[in-house]
């Protein structure tokens, strides 16, 4: 199986991000942040094999131009805290080709964001040190049939339990407020609450996106290679998982340093080696004993049909042969004794691991 990785993270101006430097960073691209005069040159950035921009049908035109995009996003997020972008990075098995890769990559784009409103900004890097991944940042607002940004968050009314309007009461008179619009008369008013425009922050986004991720890749994977979005613990195997590496890591690596990261991977893949290779001795050792149990049985079964046939012979010839199938068959039972004893039980295949992972 190839390794999963899809990470998902906000841009945010709290976080002193910047829309318009990560862009330009994962473009490998000279920007120019309008916000702050500040101009990101990340031309010399290696490793970045191909960048594109997909919009939404409403979207402007013009925001196929990655400066004007992210400048035009920074303008309309006013709020000191507000939230940017969203980036989703995720890894291609290294079974796949450039082909497949860019294929592949359109396709989720287009399934997951872009088919929702969102306008994506994807970069395929690969610096050929076996780790070729892509980043994809994503607007966190739509657009309405005029090609204008829509807020956020929207008044919906509130409703109770029976799915009815909820008056807002006056605490002094105990009746629902009114208000006197001119031209319109007395307008009774209603509880209304915000909600958010779309459900791109639901938690439950996350794991669909993780999911088709595996999935569009798995189209392009023998069934020895595919993926799995979910942990070990989900798919019910004794494996121990791996961490997250990343550029920083694999650098220091490179310069001949040892990355706390990187190391961490080898010790659990070493784990993981030893523990396959625990369980493929055990899958021969019970195939092995089944063969010989099955020997058994059938000695054990020709010993039966020789008394039967030896009763019908009678006379002493008849009592040593007797004598001789019950001895057949009691060497037949010892044997399958110490088979059944042979075979690791729970504890011993317990025992068994954590004496293997000792010698490590």
């Amino acid at each position: 199986m190839s390794m999963f990785h899809c990470s998902i993270k906000i841009i945010s101006r709290s976080s002193g991000q910047s829309a318009v430097a990560s862009a330009a960073y994962r473009s490998g691209e000279e920007l120019c942040n309008d916000e702050t005069g500040l101009v990101h040159d990340f031309t010399r950035k290696g490793g970045v094999v191909m960048t594109e921009i997909m919009l939404p049908p409403n979207a402007p035109p013009e925001y196929a131009d990655r400066n004007v995009l992210w400048n035009e996003v920074q303008k309309i997020e006013k709020r000191s805290d507000a939230q940017l972008a969203r980036e989703v990075e995720v890894t291609f098995p290294v079974e796949m080709s450039r082909e497949e890769q860019v294929e592949c990559l359109r396709s989720y784009v287009q399934n997951n964001f872009v088919s929702q409103g969102m306008c994506a900004d994807w970069a395929i890097h690969d610096k050929g040190n076996g780790n070729p991944h892509a980043h994809i940042l994503l607007t966190v607002r739509g657009f309405d049939e005029n090609g204008k940004w829509i807020s956020k968050q929207k008044s919906v009314f509130a409703l109770d339990e029976n799915g009815q309007r909820i008056p807002q009461i006056d605490p002094k008179t105990g009746q629902q407020k009114v208000r006197k619009r001119e031209g319109k008369g007395e307008e009774k008013l209603w509880v209304r609450v915000s909600v958010p425009s779309n459900d791109w922050n639901d938690r439950k986004k996350a794991e669909e996106w993780r999911a088709s991720w595996a999935e569009h890749c798995n189209r392009y994977l023998k069934s020895e290679a595919k993926i799995d979005h979910r942990s070990y613990e989900r798919q019910g195997v004794e494996m121990e998982p791996t961490i997250h590496e990343g550029f920083a890591a694999r650098q220091m690596e490179a310069r001949g340093a040892v990355s706390d990261k990187c190391q961490y991977n080898r010790e659990v893949k070493k784990r993981n080696n030893l523990k396959i290779l625990l369980k493929e001795k055990i899958q021969e050792l019970s195939k092995a004993l089944a063969e010989q149990a099955e020997k058994l049985l059938e000695r054990y079964r020709k010993s039966r049909v020789d008394a039967e046939h030896t009763n019908d012979r009678g006379g002493k010839a008849s009592i040593r042969a007797k004598l001789k199938a019950a001895k057949a068959r009691a060497d037949c039972r010892r044997e399958a004794d110490a088979v059944a004893r042979s075979v690791p039980g729970k504890g011993q295949k317990r025992q068994q691991k954590r004496t293997a992972e000792e010698s490590l």
